[in-house]
């Protein structure tokens, strides 16, 4: 499917076609959703107490398009099977595109070296997300007071880079260090010790009321941390804050699980059996997938930008496009004291879509 719907945009677009295959990134991510049946197949308690199935998806970023997916349970780990998913993502890229520059980010759930080290032996360049362990925190503690530059687009921001080499990590694997000025005035750090937010602060600070916090931040300021572990080139300030900014923009995956959710009924499974719910999921994901495409293929590009009618650089939800799209049987026009019935166009092709479909091979 990439490979034909890339040959169809370089048809209509040689120029973005040349874009996107020329740098690469795959973001690996998981998302939970929660079921109810206490009999279903392949799900299992998350850490929130949900009854969940575990969708564990691989995304071509700049085309907001799945490569590859597995169906878990709450209790699956993604760092166990994440390098099997990255291969076959990356096999499902067109040849052209594996032919460019490739990168893989990741959140902090995959922060293990089984990832980074099927990215280095295929020469992919990775960034994972680290966890806030207390050796990270003793690094940072000995970062420079000159050692931070400022971030790229990302008011109050900073960024810093320190040698860290996990075992069994990539030999060229460094560290590098987000921090967020954090404003207490506008509540952005609540006054509960269990706040997600809290988790991000320093040791020495986390476990402050808020009036000792206060304290703190006219002082020395009360700052919001990340790690990420990257074998990028971060040798410079300048290197360092695009690497960061290009990991942040992680985030894209969320859209398209929101979307799935939302527009294609990833919100459930609905059966008790895994292979049907794994259908299911793939039916979903195969509905942003076209939906990502479709936008690239039809999209007008302007000053080398995808524009459009969506929130997401132009793209369009997948609800939106059913409804523009597809749930148009026919509009009633009102014209010189008549009614007529004015069928969609493309009408004349229910029939080759079905013969079409019909001719489809049975699955094996």
């Amino acid at each position: 499917m990439h490979t034909t719907a890339l040959d169809l945009l370089a048809q209509v677009d040689p120029d973005r076609a040349e874009q996107l295959t020329a740098d690469v990134t795959i973001d690996l991510d998981t998302t939970d959703v929660e079921v109810y049946g206490r009999l279903k197949q392949g799900v299992a308690f998350n850490h929130q107490g949900q009854r969940v199935a575990r969708p564990h998806v691989a995304t071509w970023a700049d085309t907001a398009v799945v490569l590859a997916a597995d169906l878990g349970s709450g209790r699956d780990d993604p760092r166990a099977t994440s390098a099997e998913l990255f291969h076959r993502a990356l096999a499902a890229l067109p040849a052209q595109a594996r032919a460019g520059r490739v990168r893989v980010r990741a959140d902090a759930g995959y922060f293990a070296g089984q990832l980074a080290r099927a990215a280095l032996f295929v020469g992919v360049e990775f960034a994972i997300g680290a966890r806030r362990i207390a050796p990270l925190w003793r690094i940072l503690d000995g970062v420079a007071a000159d050692g931070w530059t400022d971030a790229i687009d990302m008011t109050g921001a900073q960024v810093a880079v320190a040698d860290y080499c996990p075992n069994w990590w990539p030999a060229a694997t460094q560290l590098l260090i987000r921090r967020v000025r954090l404003d207490l005035d506008h509540g952005q750090v609540s006054g509960d010790p269990r706040a997600r937010r809290r988790r991000t602060l320093h040791p020495a600070q986390r476990a402050l009321p808020l009036d000792d916090l206060a304290t703190v931040a006219k002082v020395d300021g009360v700052f919001a941390y990340s790690f990420i572990v990257t074998n990028l080139d971060v040798s410079t300030p300048a290197a360092a804050a695009q690497a960061e900014y290009w990991y942040r923009h992680r985030t894209k995956v969320e859209n398209l699980f929101r979307d799935t959710k939302h527009g294609a009924a990833l919100r459930h499974l609905p059966s008790g059996h895994l292979a049907v719910n794994r259908a299911w999921m793939w039916g979903a994901l195969l509905a942003a997938t076209t939906s990502g495409w479709l936008h690239h293929l039809t999209a007008r590009t302007r000053d080398g930008r995808l524009v459009g009618h969506g929130v997401r650089g132009g793209q369009a939800m997948i609800a939106t496009l059913r409804r523009r799209l597809i749930t148009i049987p026919a509009r009633l026009v009102r014209h010189a004291r008549g009614l007529t019935l004015r069928l969609p166009p493309g009408e004349h092709l229910l029939a080759e879509v079905l013969a079409r479909v019909r001719a489809l091979p049975a699955p094996s």
